[in-house]
């Protein structure tokens, strides 16, 4: 973290105002562009931090062992997506490859996720403290202590935004699991940003990753990919060329690997038991954990924000001389309308996730990410601009240099003394055993496989069964597709025989309190082999 923040402190002065005034309308970000230069530093130190993440006892989860299935088949020419979770083709984008290098495969995908929700984490800094910047905190004429004084805000703002998401558990767990939708919550931070260079090309090519990652962003980057037809003619084909190619690498692997185009569809309407689409409100659950994402101090500043944002273009466009349309563009290059589009495209996100929940999709909070980096971006700018104008106050009485510090200062405690700072659900002892646990299991299959005489021995023994959520990392470590691996044997139909018991049992815990899944025939003569989380039964044909 320490690498992020100071990177991207340093280069605060890269998109700085020139001087002391607020920017032009007309100049897009308010901001000289970013180099790539940054860019690349904030990738190449996020991927340093998820490679050494792995130190940490480390899993990938249920969807992510899918995914590395889908890679490792992929690559020996037989999809098979039957049995599995609907297919998602930004991961095995990379797990494809990944699959060349045989048993590290799971661990590359994790370094590659996880640098992901590090990079994550450093855009939510970078693009709350510029859109403070943008709205005249920069350091104007100043020089030597008081300039860098003036900065003051502009870090409060991206430190609360990146703090808000590296304290979250869901964020954490996520991460940690391997799943993809922090990576997309960072590229999604990135698209704004670029837009904001005025570079919408880059911006919606870049939208392209978080679209093969969530279904859902489709509407969002469709709107913008028409945006980019009206405004740059040129880009055109590039735009028509790529609402082709996204969906075809959505539904195109369904149909190889399942023989049916919407497969995927069909699956993620039938999601597992405990999803929230089972409660009785789905649009209700969803919208309450939307509105736990991220810290209350967080999300009541967020909202503050974009009303006043709101009341500030309001004003504007009562005192305007010229047509409403002209008046509008001009507000939308203006740090309010931009903090007033981002607000409001975290609302739809919400609301979005949530009536698809309430339609039947599963409703993960994970799928929240996207809007939640919104809001505590949009957090941070609220709490930056509260220390600006504490700051000028108290320049009215005492010197600016000594106000603004002491205003930084009174705003970072404020922060940090308010009750409940780290969210009323986080629990650092809970999260770390859950883990642990996870990696546990991995670790063990491995071992109780390995006690057994070896994948081979273990396939060759027959039918092959296990708890519902280790059938995909059960069949990457036996090298079966997921469909050869039973969570339950079927229920014998009325007037025909049972079906045979597995030959194999693969029994374990889905989490550190739940029950040994499944149950163990009691007709049949088992040997058995104990690994800590595991047991492994076996009857051979």
């Amino acid at each position: 973290m320490s690498t992020r923040v100071s990177a991207s402190t340093a280069s605060l002065t890269a998109f700085a105002p020139p001087d002391a005034e607020r920017p032009a309308a007309g100049a897009p970000g308010g901001t000289r562009s970013t180099s790539w230069r940054l860019y690349l530093a904030l990738a190449l130190g996020s991927l340093a931090l998820g490679s050494l993440s792995l130190l940490y006892p480390s899993t990938p989860s249920y969807d992510p062992w899918g995914w590395l299935l889908w890679g490792r088949e992929i690559l020996h020419l037989k999809l098979n997506t039957v049995g599995a979770n609907s297919f998602k083709p930004l991961p095995v984008i990379f797990t494809l490859p990944f699959a060349l290098f045989g048993k590290a495969q799971p661990d590359l995908w994790l370094a590659v996720g996880r640098s992901g929700a590090f990079f994550a984490v450093a855009m939510a800094f970078k693009l709350a403290a510029r859109l403070t910047l943008w709205f005249g905190t920069g350091a104007g004429g100043r020089r030597g202590v008081s300039r860098a004084i003036s900065y003051g805000p502009a870090v409060l703002a991206g430190g609360i935004a990146a703090l808000s998401m590296l304290i979250s558990p869901e964020y954490i767990r996520d991460a940690a699991l391997g799943y993809s939708e922090c990576l997309g919550a960072g590229i999604v931070l990135l698209a704004i940003d670029r837009h904001l260079d005025d570079k919408p090309r880059q911006a919606f090519l870049l939208g392209v990753i978080p679209a093969l990652d969530r279904p859902e962003i489709w509407a969002f980057w469709g709107l913008y990919g028409l945006y980019l037809c009206r405004r740059d003619p040129g880009a055109r084909k590039l735009v028509v060329a790529l609402f082709v190619l996204v969906p075809c690498l959505w539904f195109l692997p369904e149909l190889w690997g399942s023989g049916h185009l919407f497969r995927g569809v069909t699956r993620a309407l039938h999601p597992r038991k405990g999803a929230a689409t089972f409660t009785k409100c789905p649009f209700c659950t969803e919208m309450k954990a939307a509105s736990q994402i991220s810290l209350s101090r967080v999300k009541i500043v967020t909202a503050l924000t974009a009303v006043g944002a709101a009341i500030a273009i309001w004003r504007a466009l009562r005192r305007r001389t010229t047509g409403i349309g002209a008046a509008v563009r001009e507000q939308s290059h203006r740090p309010e309308g931009i903090v007033l589009v981002l607000a409001v495209v975290a609302i739809l996100w919400f609301l979005e996730i949530s009536a698809m929940t309430q339609y039947g999709f599963s409703g993960n909070q994970r799928y929240l990410i996207i809007g939640g980096a919104l809001v505590v971006v949009l957090g941070g700018v609220g709490w930056g601009l509260a220390a600006w104008k504490l700051g000028e106050l108290l320049g009215r009485w005492i010197r600016p240099a000594p106000g603004a510090a002491v205003a930084v200062v009174a705003a970072t405690a404020l922060f940090l003394v308010l009750p409940n700072w780290v969210g009323t659900h986080f629990k650092a002892h809970k999260l770390d055993h859950a883990l642990r646990y996870q990696a546990e299991l991995r670790q063990d299959l491995t071992k109780i496989i390995r006690r057994a005489g070896g994948a081979k021995a273990v396939v060759a023994c027959g039918s092959i069964e296990t708890e519902n959520y280790q059938v995909p990392m059960v069949a990457w470590y036996l090298n079966l597709e997921s469909v050869d691996v039973s969570d339950q044997m079927p229920d014998s139909i009325a007037g025909q025989p049972s079906p045979p018991d597995p030959n194999v049992i693969l029994q374990a815990r889905d989490t550190g309190t739940a029950r040994l899944e499944p149950k163990i025939p009691t007709n049949e003569h088992y040997t058995e082999i104990r690994q800590r989380t595991f047991r492994l039964y076996e009857h051979c044909k």
